[in-house]
């Protein structure tokens, strides 16, 4: 379910936070479970031997948030075998996003993936598939300008603020919830104005930022919400953290939902919802001189670098398809292939970190030397998986590659100083 196919009032419901990610990871009912859960998107990627219908998983999602599969089926997409691959690719590279190229989802899928491999939700085809996605949009984040040019949900949120208030100069400007979004918010208000107040649930994780704002502690949220003139929310909650009827008392000491109309038109205030489940009540923007935009609202905003993005699109599309292409002929090839190629990559993976541990301790070093060590170990590691994975395919039985294959992984899983002691015996006599 995403943006496209559901409106955020919809979309909320089907949130996953982390508590039941973590023990559905934990209790997966499938031999591997990805869970993606965003503002915009709720997505389960499943890798399974066995036949899996599109029912099996909507059921699956809507008992994991105690909704009417019946009711809310409509709203799911469905894919499968190379499609999922596909659409993967360009979830990651940002290409399926409101904000085309933003950079945002490449750390929400990079951390999806983390806690699915760390609770061992992950077997080799969602991990290979994760990795190739992962990489492959880190090539697009180099090789064209799209990330520069895309307009992540703080920079729509910011394009909002400025539409509402030509000069936030003299406007005071509060967020609540200092994640990463919420930092990222934060970076484009300093820019626009120095007077800021933010509060996050935890109270030491906004004064970490008292040098460029005025830290609030949470309880007291509603003291700030009555004066500011932009309130931002980021948090990460179940319920809303912001009601019409507090927002009307703190606002203008009584409440206009009980029919009571000020004297004088209000100040116009701008509320910005960018959570999921929605942080304040909507109907705030009922209210008198209250404006309220939520997450889809951002959408209707046109970018002026949308011209400037379809050019890298094409470019970025490009590099998108190999990294397709990488993926899908690994997925062809036998096990002992696929195992020789999880081990292949994981020794250039090994060469790359050891070599960046080297310059590390080299900071002086110039950058035209430091990206030839960094080759000369990626050759390294290359020319080693050629010499002791690939030809060993090459020129045995495939009985033979698999046994050469377990020794392998039962050498790998020994600790180190038994390795040395079968070093030791390798030296002293062994063909």
């Amino acid at each position: 379910m995403s943006h496209k196919v559901a409106e955020i009032a919809i979309r909320e419901k089907f949130y996953i936070p982390m508590d039941i990610k973590t023990r559905a990871l934990q209790e997966k009912p499938f031999d591997e479970l990805l869970i993606l859960a965003t503002c915009n998107r709720t997505e389960i990627y499943v890798a399974s031997d066995k036949p899996l219908s599109e029912k099996d998983l909507v059921q699956y999602v809507c008992g994991l948030v105690g909704e009417n599969p019946d009711q809310y089926s409509r709203y799911f997409y469905y894919k499968e075998g190379d499609d999922v691959a596909s659409h993967v690719m360009n979830v990651c590279a940002g290409l399926d996003s409101v904000a085309m190229g933003e950079d945002q989802i490449l750390h929400q899928i990079g951390r999806a993936y983390e806690t699915a491999h760390q609770h061992g939700a992950t077997g080799n085809t969602l991990n290979k598939l994760f990795q190739e996605a992962i990489h492959t949009t880190k090539r697009i984040k180099t090789e064209t300008n799209l990330s520069k040019l895309s307009c992540n949900i703080p920079f729509l949120a910011m394009k909002q603020v400025q539409k509402t208030f030509d000069d936030l100069e003299n406007k005071s400007v509060y967020i609540v919830g200092l994640g990463e979004m919420g930092s990222l918010m934060l970076k484009y208000v300093q820019e626009n104005t120095t007077k800021i107040f933010a509060s996050s649930k935890t109270f030491a994780n906004a004064q970490k930022f008292a040098d460029v704002l005025t830290p609030v502690p949470f309880e007291n949220r509603y003291d700030v919400i009555g004066k500011c003139d932009v309130l931002i929310l980021c948090s990460a909650c179940q319920e809303p953290i912001v009601t019409r009827d507090e927002y009307c008392h703190c606002r203008d000491g009584h409440c206009h939902c009980e029919g009571v109309i000020p004297k004088q038109s209000p100040t116009l205030r701008l509320v910005i919802d960018l959570g999921s489940p929605r942080n304040a009540e909507a109907s705030i923007g009922e209210l008198p001189g209250v404006q309220y935009v939520c997450v889809d609202d951002l959408e209707k905003i046109v970018s002026e670098n949308r011209r400037l993005r379809m050019a890298e699109l094409e470019t970025a599309q490009k590099i998108l398809q190999e990294g397709l292409e990488e993926f899908l002929a690994w997925s062809r090839m036998d096990e002992s292939a696929k195992s020789i190629h999880l081990i292949a990559d994981k020794m250039i993976k090994t060469a790359g970190e050891e070599s960046g541990k080297l310059l590390a301790s080299l900071p002086n070093l110039d950058e035209a030397t430091a990206r030839k060590i960094s080759m000369m170990y990626e050759r390294f590691a290359k020319k080693m998986a050629n010499d002791f994975l690939y030809k060993v395919k090459d020129s045995n039985s495939p009985e033979d590659v698999k046994v050469f294959l377990r020794c392998l992984n039962a050498l790998k899983a020994l600790p180190v100083e038994r390795h040395s002691a079968l070093d030791a015996e390798s030296s002293c006599g062994g063909n």
